[in-house]
C-alpha cells in the first residue's frame, strides 16, 4: 500500500501483536463523567468567545477551540454551540491570505506555522462536517502553503517557507495533512515520504525521538509515534521501544520525568497510546483521565500545572488552551474527530 493511501486509512492492522490487542471498552459510567467534564468546559470556552468569533489574537487557541467543539460533536448551524462555530468559521477564514496562510494578530514564538497546522486542522474538521465551498478553498491553500513550505529533508520549521526543520512543529503539519486527506484534499506522496523520513532521523533506535535529532524527551517521543502513525507506518520498529519509554513517564500534575510542556505532552501521548492500542492504551488512559478530572475547575476550566513552560504570554489568555488541551485529550474517548480515530 503507498504512503498515499496510508495516510487516508483511519485503521491499519499491523504485525506486533502487543498492538493487534483491541482497547479494553470504556466503562458507560466512566464514559458519562468525562461527557460531563467535558460539557463543562465547552460551557466555560462559549462564555470566553469574543464578538468576532475568536478567542484570542493568536490563531492556535483558537483553533483548539474549535477543535474542542467539535470533539463533542458539535457544528455549524446546528444545536447548541451553533452559533459559537459559525462566528469563529466566519473569523478563521477572514484571516487567510491570498497564499493560503492564516494571519494571526498576535504571533507566539518565533513564527506561524504552529498556528497554520492547527488552523488546517480545524478547517478539515469542520468541512468534513460542514461541506461549505469557502472551507474547501481555504483548506486547499492551507494545505498547498504547508506542502510548499517542507524543507528538503521532509520537516517543518516556524517560517511558512522551506528551511531547517524540528519535530516540533512537523508533527503539527502531519496531523494536519492527515486530517486533509481525510476530507479528500489530496496529499502528494512525495511529501508523506519526506516526512516520514524527517520523523526517523530524529529517533533514537533504542526508543525516543528528538527535537532536531536522535535524543530523547517526552514531548517529542509522543510526538515523533504520533506522527509515524499517522503517517501510515504503525507497524514502524520505532514505535514500541518509544512506547515502552512513554510509559514509564510518571503521569502526575506538573514537571515531572521532563514534562515541561505539559499539554503538548499529554496531547499527543493520549493520541499515541490510543493509536497503538492493546496494552499501552489499557494502562495510560486511565491515569490521565483520572488526573484531569480531578484537576478541572468549578467553572469548567484547567490551569497550567505548576513548573511548566506554558505560560499565559505564550498561549493565550483566560485559560481557553489549557481547557481547550485538556478538552481534547478528554474527547479521545467521544471518536468524532476523524484525525484521532484509529
Amino acid at each position: 500500500m503507498s504512503c498515499a493511501l496510508l495516510l487516508a486509512s483511519v485503521v491499519c492492522i499491523t504485525t506486533k501483536s502487543v498492538f493487534a490487542q483491541p482497547a479494553a471498552e470504556v466503562d458507560p459510567a466512566v464514559l458519562e463523567e468525562v461527557t460531563a467534564s467535558v460539557d463543562r468546559s465547552l460551557a466555560y470556552l462559549a462564555k470566553h468567545q469574543r464578538a468576532d468569533g475568536s478567542w484570542d489574537g493568536n490563531n492556535a487557541p483558537n483553533a483548539l477551540a474549535m477543535l474542542a467543539f467539535m470533539g463533542r460533536g458539535h457544528i455549524p448551524g446546528r444545536g447548541k454551540y451553533r452559533d459559537v462555530l459559525r462566528k469563529v468559521k466566519q473569523y478563521t477564514l477572514a484571516r487567510q491570505n491570498d497564499d493560503g496562510l492564516f494571519v494571526p494578530e498576535r504571533n507566539a514564538g518565533s513564527g506561524p506555522m504552529y498556528q497554520q497546522a492547527l488552523t488546517t486542522l480545524a478547517v478539515a474538521e469542520m468541512y468534513g462536517v460542514d461541506p461549505d465551498d469557502d472551507l474547501e478553498e481555504a483548506l486547499r491553500d492551507a494545505v498547498q502553503l504547508i506542502v510548499n513550505s517542507q524543507s528538503h529533508n521532509g520537516g517543518w520549521r516556524y517560517q511558512p517557507r522551506p528551511g531547517d526543520s524540528d519535530l516540533s512543529v512537523t508533527v503539527m503539519q502531519i496531523v494536519a495533512l492527515r486530517a486533509a486527506n481525510n476530507a479528500a484534499i489530496a496529499v502528494p506522496e512525495e511529501t508523506i515520504e519526506d516526512a516520514v523520513t524527517y520523523v526517523r532521523s530524529c529517533a533514537r533506535q533504542n526508543g525516543g525521538f528528538g527535537y532536531q535529532g536522535p535524543s530523547r524527551t517526552p514531548p517529542m517521543s509522543a510526538a515523533g509515534v504520533v506522527s509515524l502513525q499517522l503517517l501510515g507506518h504503525y507497524d514502524d520498529p520505532l514505535l514500541e521501544p518509544t512506547l515502552d519509554y512513554l510509559s514509564n513517564v510518571p503521569v502526575q500534575w506538573g514537571n515531572s520525568g521532563g514534562v515541561n510542556w505539559y499539554y503538548y505532552f499529554h496531547y499527543y501521548a493520549m493520541q499515541a497510546n490510543y493509536q497503538a492500542g492493546g496494552v499501552y492504551w489499557d494502562d495510560w488512559h486511565p491515569r490521565v483521565r483520572k488526573m484531569l478530572l480531578r484537576e478541572q475547575h468549578d467553572d469548567g476550566s484547567w490551569s497550567v500545572p505548576p513548573g511548566t513552560s506554558e505560560g499565559e504570554g505564550t498561549v493565550g489568555v483566560n485559560r481557553v488552551y489549557y481547557t481547550s488541551m485538556a478538552t481534547l485529550i478528554l474527547e479521545v474517548y467521544m471518536h468524532y474527530l476523524p484525525a484521532y480515530q484509529r
